[in-house]
């Protein structure tokens, strides 16, 4: 099935060959993210480091990938890995980090996929941050700025001469109008719950969209002629019916939750459509050749932009450094450097 506002501008049949090529995705195990790892593994990726909170989720998915025609996966074998994290728990994702260090000297492509979707309202976690946007936003925020170093590295070792960032983001960010920063640690209290619950999820992926394109404006910027050979671009991977989508049943009853789920089924992507446009970002010379940065892409492999605030420069600078703060609080002034 295909979504009916879908661009056709890529096929997973035109994926590159992956040999030799490392990847880490978080929330790799399951949905959209699942789908991904599996059209790595189908195109030769030599190692994926699966980042997820869920060994079980990861267990099941990896019997699945064994299974899969085409993929040729050993038990127990190393060409998928499992790292341990919870993105909304700084000090996890730090931790993560270190031992993603542990495991490879290079990363090709790091896909920026895991997240809380839209769920009932919960207190602010114990940094005094919203936890959908410490998930969302935060934890991605830290995760990559720690593995920066493997990603320049691996520029000398691709094929393209490139690393790759992906990070998912959704339409949704249309829905936050306002950004201000001092919000992030207070209850938002919109009225009704669900649109709470949806704003609240639409302001981190506005912040997924601010993320790339402020470090997209900083690799340029750095010195380091590796840096302007990591291209990162942010996409919607679609309306794709995952586990997330659970959270309407929650907020509106199972029924009109089944409805919208239907809806989602009969009429938004399939999974292999929604994975296409992150495989696209993260294999295809087309990225490096157009020289596309910081970019929003819509499914499949379309450049849209995003709403104003989406493309404000100095709103991405003050997101950027508000995070660097905050992680500061925990990690200490110097956690960039990862000692």
């Amino acid at each position: 099935m295909s979504g009916i506002f879908t661009y056709h501008n890529f096929s997973l049949q035109d994926t590159p060959s992956l040999k030799g090529q490392i990847a880490v995705v978080t929330g790799g195990q399951a949905g959209i993210g699942k789908e991904i790892t599996t059209q790595l593994l189908l195109h030769g990726i030599e190692k994926v480091i699966i980042v997820s909170r869920s060994e079980n989720k990861f267990n099941t998915a990896y019997e699945e990938w064994r299974g899969r025609n085409g993929i040729d996966l050993g038990e127990r074998d190393d060409r998928v890995i499992f790292v341990k994290c919870d993105l909304g728990d700084i000090e996890d994702v730090y931790a993560a980090a270190q031992q993603i260090k542990k495991l490879t000297e290079y990363i090709h492509i790091l896909v920026c996929n895991a997240g809380l979707g839209i769920q009932p309202i919960t207190p602010l976690n114990t940094y005094g941050i919203d936890p959908i946007f410490t998930t969302n936003c935060i934890g991605h925020q830290i995760l990559t700025t720690l593995l920066l170093p493997l990603l320049k590295r691996a520029t000398s070792t691709s094929p393209t001469g490139t690393a790759r960032i992906v990070v998912s983001s959704s339409s949704l960010h249309q829905l936050c109008r306002t950004l201000n920063l001092s919000h992030l640690t207070r209850p938002t209290r919109k009225w009704p719950a669900i649109y709470d619950s949806v704003w609240r999820y639409a302001r981190s992926k506005l912040g997924n969209i601010l993320f790339t394109k402020e470090l997209s404006r900083r690799l340029l910027e750095d010195e380091d002629p590796a840096s302007k050979m990591v291209y990162v671009n942010s996409y919607f991977p679609g309306n794709v019916v995952t586990q997330q989508w659970q959270g309407w049943s929650e907020h509106l009853g199972s029924w009109i939750g089944a409805c919208i789920r239907w809806l989602g089924k009969r009429f938004g992507q399939s999974v292999e459509e929604a994975a296409a446009t992150a495989v696209y970002l993260a294999a295809s010379p087309e990225v490096s050749e157009m020289d596309s940065r910081g970019q929003y892409y819509v499914p499949i492999a379309k450049v849209k932009e995003p709403t104003r605030l989406g493309r404000d420069e100095v709103l991405g600078r003050q997101l950027w450094d508000w995070i660097d703060d905050r992680v500061a609080r925990t990690l200490g002034e110097n956690w960039q450097s990862g000692k």
